[in-house]
């Protein structure tokens, strides 16, 4: 059984009280020659299962057979024709690829994601090619997270002006405020923005859509208009208890840690709601700020939206996930949290996500004691700022062929049309929506004057 010389580079020793209280990225110790070894393991198939697996067809053997050679710079190039995020991407992305990668049958499959990252730091300069000459064309794209920019970046290539909008003061939407920064260093994503920058893209930042401006006068002022808006409205369980002091949901808890004003958490209890990667996320910034961290989920490990090596990451850092429970309220004395009241809970039959439903077991209610509870059960695109043709059943209504919504010359793409995915999934989304926005401008109007 062939094992990845990835798997077994060597790693910096970290002891557990360092390791909990660290938010600096863990060493990973590998060498280019490393990356050269692994890189060599890939048998370059036929038919390249890992190109079909990614959301956005990356070109994996292509970059991979340059990395083999020691060629970093050539496989950064080939990375960029089709992924803008090539620092972020070998981070986080959940990396589909690697699950179907025939090396995995008989050992360890080939570390797609890692050689990605090893590309990025080892030729961090490479640029992107000179955008092809002015279009005449304005397009205004509203949301910097990977969506936006993977549009802006698409859009720029082909010659149009591009002016991103953004709530936030930084580019980046939930890659900036949204992933802890263990696992996402400020400086891997400085990286690739200062790549997009380069390029000539236009940012207006602190400008609220529906609040500073207003879709309308976006069409007025841009031939096409790009909704990239995410998906960053709380969606809250809903029930007794919520309002007490103690109680939070995942995305204010993140954004507080990353933009530096986090709870105190030392010496307390803090449950975290959900098993998805924001709530593995959330659990394993608690466990670094000093709490005793640990997740309450209602079904089981098997039917977890986090991939397995997050949990295992979780729980070497010493979070315990309970398993089949589901809070029914929040208890609170003198207005602030003390404990919650969980019930346990069977598999059923499958829901409309494909996963077994999980069905409350009466009179199974217990306490746990806790200090802090964050929610991190989902949350849904805000549609309040849109008129309303725009606003589907918690998504903005497009046709699915081309991103378009009802109103001409609008589109829209990432998490605002498809509900909370992952990285690769967004820069996908960004993609076809620069196409659709792209063939929609040539051969429908003239650039506005």
């Amino acid at each position: 059984m062939e094992r990845s010389v990835w798997k077994r580079v060597p790693v910096r020793e970290v002891p557990p009280e360092e390791r909990r209280l660290d938010f600096r990225e863990v060493n990973l110790g590998y060498t280019p020659e490393d990356a050269i070894v692994e890189a060599a393991r890939c048998i370059f198939c036929r038919r390249p299962f890992c190109v079909e697996a990614c959301p956005f067809h990356q070109d994996v053997p292509g970059y991979l057979a340059r990395i083999k050679e020691g060629d970093f710079v050539g496989a950064m190039q080939v990375i960029l024709r089709d992924n803008p995020l090539p620092a972020v991407c070998g981070r986080v992305c959940p990396h589909p690829c690697e699950s179907v990668c025939p090396r995995g049958k008989k050992g360890d499959p080939i570390a797609i994601a890692w050689l990605k990252r090893a590309a990025a730091d080892y030729a961090p300069d490479v640029k992107f090619p000179e955008p092809a000459p002015p279009t005449g064309f304005r397009v205004a794209i509203v949301g910097a997270g990977p969506a936006g920019l993977t549009a802006a970046w698409q859009l720029r290539l082909k010659g149009h002006s591009v002016t991103v909008y953004d709530a936030m003061d930084y580019p980046g939407g939930m890659l900036y405020f949204g992933i802890p920064i263990f696992r996402l260093p400020r400086e891997a994503f400085k990286a690739d923005l200062e790549r997009l920058n380069a390029l000539g893209i236009e940012w207006r930042l602190g400008v609220k859509l529906g609040e500073h401006i207003t879709l309308e006068e976006l069409q007025q002022q841009y031939d096409a208009v790009l909704l990239a808006i995410g998906a960053l409205k709380q969606r809250w369980m809903n029930i007794p208890g919520e309002d007490l002091e103690g109680v939070w949901h995942v995305i204010d808890f993140v954004k507080a840690v990353n933009l530096g004003n986090p709870p105190d958490l030392k010496g307390k209890k803090v449950a975290v709601i959900g098993g998805g990667f924001s709530a593995i996320d959330a659990v394993r910034m608690a466990i670094r700020l000093g709490a005793e961290a640990f997740i309450l989920y209602r079904r089981d490990r098997e039917q977890m939206p986090a991939s397995q090596e997050e949990v295992r990451h979780a729980e070497e850092e010493g979070v315990t996930i309970h398993f089949l429970v589901n809070p029914t309220r929040f208890i609170g004395e003198n207005g602030r949290l003390v404990a919650i009241e969980v019930q346990r809970q069977q598999l059923g039959e499958p829901d409309e996500s494909g996963r077994p439903r999980p069905i409350p077991i009466p009179g199974s209610e217990f306490i746990v004691p806790a200090d802090v509870v964050i929610e991190a059960i989902s949350q849904e695109v805000d549609l309040s700022c849109l008129p309303e043709p725009l606003r589907g059943r918690r998504v903005i209504a497009v046709n699915s062929e081309n991103l378009q919504t009802s109103i001409p010359g609008v589109f829209a793409a990432g998490d605002a049309v498809t509900g909370p995915w992952d990285v690769p999934n967004a820069i996908a989304s960004g993609h076809k929506a620069a196409q659709a926005i792209h063939e929609w401008l040539c051969s429908k109007r003239p650039a506005k004057v």
